[in-house]
């Protein structure tokens, strides 16, 4: 009996994780869908800037960055600020290891890494600048992003500003490592030619165009920060889903199990109960016919 009895109370507490579990999963649900939508924004955003750029950027060739004798670049690594998710950090880390590895990377370049999850896996990279921690709910993307611009126009490579600025974080539809240039505007050479055919006269401005120039560079860094941020939290909010529910199945089969214990056991008692039953009545039996015969 005390067997099954504890049985029944581990299974009960079970129960009462699964409860606190869908709970959690229902609330992620529900920021996962708000995520979404600001993506899908930033997306169109981000999309619209580069058509911008590819329309201006012809026009004015002058404007477009020159080729540096010495490159400088920023890199920034999106981590996750919770936990739960996965190998998210660590294939992050891999991801950079094989980079360093590789001959990929400049000489000189400066690292900065987000979020608390990714700076515990990713101390021994090389090259780290700063370690910040990073946004772990939508809300929180827009007052992190602001302050962290700061940090990025503030950074310096062996005493020197960036050449250009790049961030690496996941997508969230496979989940896939990718890489965006922010600075300088990344305008192929051939759709410039190719807007040099389609448009030849020069866009009709309101503005100096070196002013208007100065407005798209820090609107796109900051649109693609937003980007990079959403996207990195979305593919975030899906691997962490994917833990929860595989967390529940796993929960649901273990109380089925201990449902089929509980029920063997309830039987085995039910089995022994009869038995005795049985034996008390034999044994009364067997002492009602001695009686009769005395």
């Amino acid at each position: 009996m005390s067997k099954r009895r504890d049985l029944i109370k581990y299974r009960g507490a079970l129960l009462e994780i699964g409860e606190i579990m869908k709970a959690m999963k229902n609330m992620a649900l529900v920021e996962q869908r708000k995520i979404a939508k600001y993506f899908e924004s930033q997306k169109q955003a981000v999309d619209a800037l580069q058509n911008i750029a590819d329309d201006f950027f012809p026009s004015f060739p002058d404007l477009l960055s020159r080729p540096l004798k010495i490159d400088r670049p920023l890199y920034i690594l999106i981590g996750s600020e919770r936990g739960f998710c996965g190998d998210f950090n660590s294939s992050l880390t891999s991801y950079w290891e094989n980079m360093e590895r590789s001959s990929m990377l400049p000489d000189q370049y400066g690292l900065i890494l987000v979020g608390s999850k990714l700076e515990s896996r990713a101390s021994g990279l090389h090259k780290i600048i700063k370690a910040v921690s990073g946004p772990s709910v939508a809300e929180d993307v827009a007052p992190f992003i602001f302050d962290f611009l700061e940090l990025v126009r503030k950074a310096l490579i062996q005493e020197e500003p960036p050449t250009s600025v790049s961030v690496f974080f996941h997508l969230p539809d496979n989940y896939e490592i990718t890489r965006k240039i922010l600075l300088p505007i990344p305008v192929s050479e051939e759709k410039i030619q190719a807007a040099r055919k389609k448009v030849p006269s020069t866009p009709l401005l309101y503005i100096d165009p070196r002013e208007f120039f100065m407005d798209l560079v820090d609107n796109f860094l900051l649109v693609g920060l937003f980007f990079a941020f959403y996207s990195s939290l979305l593919a975030e909010s899906k691997i962490r889903m994917e833990h929860m529910q595989s967390a529940l199945d796993q929960l649901d089969r273990k109380v089925e199990e201990l449902n089929k214990k509980a029920n063997r056991l309830r039987q085995e008692e039910i089995t022994e109960e009869i038995e005795v039953i049985l034996l008390g009545s034999e044994a009364l039996r067997k002492k009602i016919e001695k009686k009769n015969l005395l």
